[in-house]
């Protein structure tokens, strides 16, 4: 039975390269490890999926909410129209030398660098020219997309914890507790003390009250606990 739009879902799954068979993207650690692809400042583990939120590609997306079914493994093809594009041969722009040093940027080739709000990758560097391509890396590649709904999340207070993990992936789903009272339509959430200080802590806050606002709308008044407490 198809997962309908606002649903939260939890996947695994691996992303390659059709022609290629290349692995460019995958939740699962061992197999990172494998195929020489692990990352070691990242935490692998499945992947929140909001129906309908629209942060992952458009293919797989659809397909989830079409037709998957919690536990059945799935392989579907993506074509870049509902990957990562087409790509532009307008996004292929030479720079001079001169220009990208004043702006503190120091191109090599194969690196990817930020110009004029917009991240490329440095393809040649020759002759005080630098060619950079600001197209995506998988633009115009047809994607394989192996996965499986592992988890279809109906808790509410589990939901909430998502939603902030997702952005902190690095604390553990049970720093985050959270309180729900449905009788006075509230949601109290205690911030982990690690916290305290990150300096993107007031932006999360009002991102994930707009989101539970959007996807858990039997709520009101969402609560944010900083606890204090004298030791010894």
């Amino acid at each position: 039975m198809p997962i309908p739009k606002n649903n939260f879902v939890l996947i695994d799954y691996e992303l390659r390269v059709k022609d290629t068979k290349e692995l460019v993207d995958t939740t699962m650690e061992d197999l990172a490890k494998k195929e020489n692809k692990y990352e070691s400042d990242r935490v692998y583990e499945p992947l929140l999926v909001i129906v309908g939120e629209n942060r992952i590609i458009q293919g797989l997306e659809e397909h989830i909410e079409n037709f998957a079914e919690l536990n059945k493994e799935y392989e579907i093809e993506i074509a870049p129209e509902k990957a990562y594009g087409q790509r532009d041969p307008s996004k292929v722009k030479i720079y001079s030398l001169r220009t990208l040093i004043q702006k503190n940027v120091i191109p090599e080739v194969g690196k990817t660098i930020e110009v004029d709000g917009q991240v490329g990758t440095v393809k040649a560097v020759s002759g005080g020219r630098v060619l950079i391509d600001f197209n995506h890396p998988l633009a115009g590649k047809t994607l394989i997309c192996r996965y499986k709904v592992i988890k279809i999340i109906d808790n509410v207070a589990e939901k909430i914890k998502w939603l902030l993990h997702r952005r902190y992936r690095r604390i553990p789903l049970d720093r985050f507790n959270v309180a729900v009272d449905l009788d006075k339509k509230s949601i109290t959430i205690e911030i982990p003390k690690e916290l305290y200080l990150d300096r993107d802590l007031q932006l999360v806050k009002a991102l994930v009250a707009e989101e539970l606002y959007r996807y858990i709308s039997d709520y009101k008044t969402i609560i944010y606990v900083e606890k204090y407490e004298k030791e010894g």
